[in-house]
């Protein structure tokens, strides 16, 4: 695909994601579906459920236009989709007395199902799913599958203050488009296009902390991140991401990384760029 044709869904993708997320927002307010934010203000939670409703549209465009497109399109809608779905359910039916991926198995282990580890059972199955379509090797499946696991949960824990989860997937997006633009592969990026314009026209929502997008939005930036981290990245680098993916998870079950952020003066000052 041309880069003006994937210019011009970006920006409509952007723009159609922006004009209609109050409607959304209006949806969830008259359904009561609110929830606290980190101050205290009730406001709609998982709003994120519309990206896959809005990647949807472009997806059967793409298909439409698109010569020779492959299943890796259909495999992304799906992951997109079922990843939104288990944190939907965790947005409406969960609930906050048991928190951390180390404290959801220890209820279930006591025989008590509890939303998040449902969410991270079937989102290691969605992971498994994604990493065995791109390799037959054992160990890589096994390192694909834990990276785009971890990536997942890892922007649940991004997303406690408005914009952050969305900057950091910006961010990530970026250094990975950038890698792909050295190796000439950009190619491989374009069926994400879609996805990145949706989120990107939904921020100034998140930003002025109309809404949140809960971990039904979360779920799709961070598997989405992952699937291109395991797509795109090499050996050493994948795995230098898993390392990493697996540092910060120790870390925030005994720490904050909110209050990481907050003492550290460059990170405070990104994290509150735009922000009201």
């Amino acid at each position: 695909m041309s880069t003006g044709f994937l210019s011009i869904i970006f920006i409509a993708a952007a723009l159609v994601s922006y004009a209609f997320t109050p409607a959304f927002i209006d949806i969830f307010e008259r359904g009561g579906k609110l929830a606290k934010n980190y101050r205290s203000e009730v406001i709609p939670q998982g709003i994120g459920i519309m990206f896959p409703i809005y990647t949807l549209l472009w997806y059967i465009l793409y298909i439409l236009s698109a010569k020779n497109y492959s299943l890796d399109t259909l495999l992304i809608q799906f992951v997109i989709t079922a990843a939104c779905l288990i944190g939907f359910i965790d947005d409406m039916l969960g609930a906050r007395n048991v928190l951390g991926l180390k404290g959801h198995f220890k209820s279930l282990l006591k025989g008590r199902l509890t939303t998040g580890a449902l969410k991270a059972i079937i989102g290691l199955l969605i992971a498994f799913i994604i990493s065995s379509s791109l390799t037959s090797n054992p160990l890589e499946t096994v390192i694909n599958t834990l990276i785009i696991a971890l990536s997942t949960n890892f922007f649940n824990l991004l997303d406690l203050r408005p914009g952050r989860a969305i900057k950091v997937y910006i961010f990530s997006f970026l250094v990975i488009l950038v890698s792909l633009i050295i190796k000439h592969k950009t190619a491989i990026i374009s069926p994400f296009i879609p996805l990145v314009g949706s989120i990107i026209g939904y921020m100034p929502y998140d930003l002025k902390a109309r809404c949140m997008m809960g971990d039904a939005g979360s779920n799709v930036l961070g598997i989405s991140v992952g699937f291109l981290v395991v797509l795109t990245l090499s050996w050493y680098i994948k795995l230098g991401v898993l390392a990493f993916l697996i540092v910060i998870h120790i870390f925030t079950e005994k720490y904050s990384l909110t209050d990481l952020i907050k003492n550290n003066r460059f990170l405070n000052y990104l994290d509150n760029l735009g922000r009201l």
